[in-house]
């Protein structure tokens, strides 16, 4: 990949238009860059860790911690080798509209627990770029038909503690439904609650290692 054709990639980017995202993530990529690299050339901060954590994971994970992810920042840090980043847009305008009404938000994903909002209004977790910019990995969550941007709330101090919090509720709800259900399939639906929560648990501990010196 020559320097010129980077300098077309770069001046032509933009996030309103995700295929011209993953073409310059794709030239980066096979240009040599990590994907730390890539994607801060890509929104102008650096992602925190638990980012690159996640991203790397198998995708069924994300079906396992019941968040449904969104398309942009995650197919942007998918390396050729793995089949990304796919230059095709797949998304269905939540995230441009989102865009519109507060560029500083970079969507995450959609959590899909028992407690989460309807799917004709789903919730939307956010990094925000200034908190990045900050260092911080701060979450915060709007519905998708908002159109007030005083409606982004602070959601949790990163997208794992979050997630973790999500799963501890699901834990604490099939706890207090206990004796409504079955009692032969009651332990595995609860064993498979801890499971997760514990998956979620262990992810903070592979970043936690990770940052370690």
């Amino acid at each position: 990949m020559d320097e010129s054709t980077l300098r077309r990639l770069r001046a032509k980017a933009s996030r309103e238009d995700y295929s011209s995202m993953a073409c310059l993530a794709h030239a980066l990529h096979e240009h040599g860059q990590s994907v730390p690299e890539t994607m801060r050339e890509c929104y102008g901060v650096d992602l925190p860790l638990e980012f690159f954590v996640l991203a790397e994971a198998d995708l069924s994970l994300w079906s396992d911690l019941m968040v449904m992810c969104t398309t942009q920042a995650w197919r942007l840090a998918a390396l050729p080798a793995r089949g990304g980043p796919v230059t095709a847009d797949p998304s269905d305008g939540v995230e441009r509209r989102l865009l519109a009404l507060d560029p500083d938000l970079l969507p995450l994903g959609y959590p899909l627990g028992t407690k989460s909002p309807s799917w004709q209004n789903r919730e939307v977790l956010c990094y925000r770029l200034s908190e990045l910019a900050a260092g911080r990995p701060t979450v915060f969550s709007l519905r998708e038909k908002t159109t007030r941007r005083d409606r982004v709330k602070r959601r949790g101090d990163s997208l794992l503690a979050v997630l973790e919090e999500l799963h501890l509720e699901e834990l604490r709800e099939a706890e207090r439904e206990m004796d409504d259900w079955d009692r032969g399939g009651e332990e595995e639906i609860l064993k498979a609650a801890r499971e997760l929560v514990e998956r979620v648990e262990e992810l903070r501990r592979e970043v936690e290692a990770r940052e370690a010196p």
